[in-house]
């Protein structure tokens, strides 16, 4: 059952248990506001509790409490506005909004890309966190596909969550496409001003039309975490592993190759120093994503979707998940970066690619 709900140019359709928003407004602001007014439309649950008198408190303490390190992470002003358009669409605090924005972490991600000889490119990702974050998405969030369009820009999709500013994995109308990883037990280093991971995916998104123009973005931006983001570009047959931290990166560029594969760790020797240690569950998951993957000359959806189910090394997790898919995958993709279609698990029930269906949301006519 489809169910559709409207507001200016654009659009919230629900697809069986899965959520496609598509925004076509000429700016920033506007794109918030129509954003918000179709979650308040729909009645989603996470309004409803970030308006609680006692979760407005916790909030309020915890703003208070990183207020000073927030003002440290730059967000382009125009995603800023985006935010005060869903602020005042819904009534919740700015504050609140952008508290949640800056303080989300993801831990333990696992991605991959596959360039097949025809050309076709896929992307798998399975999203971690703790497990107790992980049913608090469940619980208060469906899952979400966005398509966002903004005069000047490229136009772009990725899977999301509502009030989500930023981005982490998704693809633009110029076929790079992008899927985002923590970088985990590192020596951590603050520099002011950086811009947050999520705000420099996006820009990735918005701006580059190839892989040297994502080159171009990542060194004009550096990131404010570690992050490892792999990049693929259909139309140049090629891959590229952005290792990000604070004060270095490197961005390695893999041509002639037909697939990569990402976890929590840098992989280069030169960033590998910035590691208290590399942990076992990331090793665990990188090591079953290059034995699915080594030798395969075609990769089908039906594979892609397979592997993201992979529960090989059990599904327990502690700081990581050991499998592909753990007790902490609360989303699980794969994007037809060619074909414009995503498929995304509506599972309910941790871990989330076997415990629903993979739906089918075509991207195709927005892009």
């Amino acid at each position: 059952m489809k169910i559709k709900l409207k507001f200016n140019n654009s659009y919230l359709e629900s697809i069986s248990n899965v959520d496609y928003l598509s925004l076509n407004e000429e700016n920033h602001y506007k794109t918030g506001f129509a954003a918000g007014t179709l979650f308040v439309k729909a009645n989603y649950k996470i309004i409803k509790l970030l308006k609680n008198p006692f979760i407005k408190m916790i909030l309020k303490f915890l703003y208070s409490k990183h207020k000073k390190r927030m003002q440290g992470i730059r967000v382009p002003e125009e995603y800023l506005e985006e935010l005060r358009g869903y602020s005042e669409s819904t009534k919740i605090s700015y504050e609140h909004l952008l508290l949640i924005n800056l303080r989300y972490e993801i831990r333990g991600c696992s991605g991959f890309a596959f360039l097949n000889p025809d050309g076709s490119l896929l992307v798998g990702h399975n999203t971690d966190a703790s497990k107790i974050l992980a049913k608090v998405m469940l619980r208060y969030f469906n899952p979400l596909i966005v398509s966002v369009q903004i005069p000047g820009k490229n136009k772009f999709v990725h899977v999301s969550y509502a009030f989500f500013i930023g981005a982490a994995n998704g693809f633009n109308e110029q076929g790079i496409a992008t899927s985002s990883h923590d970088s985990g037990s590192i020596h951590h280093k603050v520099v002011a001003n950086n811009i947050s991971a999520a705000s420099l995916v996006r820009v990735i998104l918005e701006k580059a039309q190839s892989i040297d123009g994502v080159s171009k973005v990542v060194q004009e931006n550096f990131s404010y975490i570690p992050a490892n983001i792999l990049i693929a570009s259909e139309k140049e047959h090629k891959f590229s592993v952005l290792e990000a931290y604070p004060s270095d990166f490197s961005f390695t560029v893999i041509a002639n190759q037909s697939w990569v594969a990402v976890t929590n760790h840098y992989q280069s020797d030169k960033m590998q120093k910035y590691h208290k240690a590399i942990k076992k569950g990331s090793s665990d998951r990188l090591t079953c994503l290059h034995k699915i993957l080594s030798g395969k000359n075609n990769f089908s959806i039906k594979e892609a979707i397979e592997t993201l189910k992979d529960h090989r090394n059990g599904v327990q997790r502690d700081v990581t998940g050991y499998s592909i898919a753990n007790m902490g995958t609360f989303q699980s993709f794969v994007l037809d970066v060619t074909k414009k279609d995503i498929y995304i698990s509506n599972g309910n029930k941790l871990p989330v690619p076997f415990s629903g269906d993979f739906i089918k949301i075509s991207t195709m006519s927005e892009l």
